[in-house]
C-alpha cells in the first residue's frame, strides 16, 4: 500500500471520529442565518469562473468561485483551496466550519468539493445549506455507457479511469443531498431525468468569420482526446490532405482560455463533440465567434429541441464525418452562410442575461435574498 493510499485512510478515519462534532455543529448553524448567497466550486476552468462573473455582471449579488487545487491553465477565482497535505482532515473541518457554512447555496461544478471523498456535503445540507449539483460531462456518465460511446470491450477498465476518474466514481454519493441538479448538455439527462438543462454561456464578440482564399483552417480542441474520437478526426483529415484538399489542420489540448479562442478567431471550421449526442462548450465558443462548426447531435435531441435545426451546424458523426467535410471543401460559398448562421442561433439561445436570469430564478426558489 503506497503513502497516499495509507494517508487517505488515515485522514478519513480522523473525519469520520469527528462525526458526532460535526452532527451538533451542523444543528447549531442550521438555527444562525447565513450571511453570503452563493458559492460555486470546481477546479480550476474558466467555464465555472465565467459563470460566476457573468452572473455577478447580471446583478447576482454576494456570489463568489472556489477553486480547488491548482492548475497550469487556469489561475483566476475568489478563493482557493489546496489540497494534498498532510493530516488535510483538520483543514477540512475548519474551511467547512469557518467558510462553507457562511453561504445558503453551495453550486457544485463537475462533482468537485473542497474534501476527495465529499463528506463535508452531508452536514451543510443538515445545516440548512441548499446544494445544487452541476453535471457538466463524465462525471455524470457510468462506466457501462462510456464502454459503449468508445466501442470497447468491458474489460477495459484502465481506459475508462482515463475518463471517470475514481473520485468521481466514489462521489456519486453526494448527488442525494442534491436540491437542484443542473446539466449542460442534454444527452446527460439520460442519467439524471429530472435535472435542468441550462445551456452554456457564449463569449460574446463579434463576428471573426473570414472568407477562406486558399487553405481552409480547421480547427479540433479537446482536453479528452479519447471520447472525442481525436485520432479518427485526426486519421480523416490525413485522408483528405492526401486527396489534394488544402487543409491547414490545428488541434489544441491542454491550452489555456485565451491561447484557444485567440487560435479560434483565424479558423474557417470547428469540429468536435462527435461521439456523446450533444453539442458542448467549445462549439459555443466556435459559434460566438461566427466560426462554423461540425458536430454531432441526437436525433431524438432534435426532435424534441427543433429549433436546433435552425442552428447553422453541420451535424454529423465520425462514421459520416469524411463525406461531410468533403462537402464542405468542395461547396466552401456555404461556410459564409453557415457563419451568420451559427452566430445568429448563439445569441438567441445562449444568450448571457437569458440564462443568468434563469439561474437567478432558481437561485430564488433555494432562498437566494438581492442585496
Amino acid at each position: 500500500m503506497n503513502k497516499q493510499k495509507v494517508k487517505f485512510l488515515i485522514n478519513n478515519l480522523l473525519i469520520k471520529a469527528l462525526f458526532p462534532i460535526n452532527i451538533l455543529l451542523s444543528l447549531v448553524f442550521k438555527h444562525i442565518k447565513k450571511k453570503k448567497n452563493i458559492l460555486h466550486i470546481s477546479y480550476p476552468i474558466y467555464q465555472a469562473y465565467r459563470t460566476v462573473e457573468i452572473l455577478k455582471l447580471n446583478k447576482i449579488s454576494s456570489i463568489h468561485y472556489l477553486s480547488i487545487g491548482k492548475s497550469s491553465t487556469w489561475s483566476k477565482f475568489d478563493f482557493n483551496f489546496p489540497r494534498g497535505h498532510n493530516f488535510y482532515f483538520y483543514k477540512e473541518f475548519f474551511f467547512l466550519w469557518k467558510f462553507l457554512i457562511k453561504y445558503k447555496i453551495i453550486h457544485i461544478h463537475f462533482l468537485y468539493t473542497p474534501s476527495i471523498t465529499g463528506w463535508e456535503i452531508f452536514f451543510l445540507k443538515l445545516s440548512g445549506t441548499k446544494i445544487i449539483i452541476h453535471f457538466r460531462g463524465n462525471e455524470a456518465r457510468d462506466n457501462k455507457t462510456i464502454l459503449k460511446l468508445l466501442s470497447v470491450r468491458k474489460n477495459s477498465k484502465e481506459k475508462t479511469e482515463k475518463i471517470l476518474s475514481n473520485e468521481h466514481r466514489d462521489k456519486k454519493h453526494i448527488i442525494k443531498y442534491a436540491n437542484k441538479i443542473f446539466v449542460t448538455t442534454r444527452d446527460l439527462l439520460d442519467f439524471y431525468p429530472e435535472a435542468t438543462h441550462i445551456p452554456f454561456f457564449s463569449i460574446n464578440k463579434k463576428n471573426y468569420y473570414q472568407t477562406p482564399k486558399k487553405f481552409i483552417k480547421i480547427i479540433h480542441a479537446s482536453n479528452q482526446p479519447i471520447i472525442e474520437g481525436t485520432n479518427q478526426i485526426i486519421k480523416v483529415i490525413n485522408q483528405l490532405k492526401n486527396e489534394g484538399f488544402l487543409i491547414d489542420f490545428i488541434y489544441l489540448k491542454d491550452r489555456k482560455f485565451d491561447e484557444v479562442i485567440n487560435e479560434l478567431k483565424s479558423c474557417h471550421l470547428s469540429i468536435g463533440k462527435l461521439r456523446m449526442g450533444d453539442y458542448a462548450n467549445f462549439q459555443v465558443e466556435s459559434m460566438s465567434l461566427g466560426i462554423p462548426t461540425v458536430t454531432f447531435v441526437r436525433k431524438n435531441i432534435i426532435k424534441k429541441n427543433p429549433h436546433i435545426n435552425e442552428s447553422g451546424l453541420f451535424i454529423t458523426n465520425l462514421s459520416r464525418l469524411k463525406d461531410t467535410l468533403k462537402f464542405i471543401l468542395q461547396n466552401k460559398e456555404i461556410l459564409n452562410q453557415r457563419s451568420k448562421m451559427v452566430k445568429k442561433f448563439v445569441n438567441k439561445y445562449h444568450n448571457n442575461a437569458v440564462i443568468a436570469k434563469q439561474l437567478k430564478s432558481v437561485y430564488m426558489d433555494l432562498g437566494y435574498e438581492d442585496g
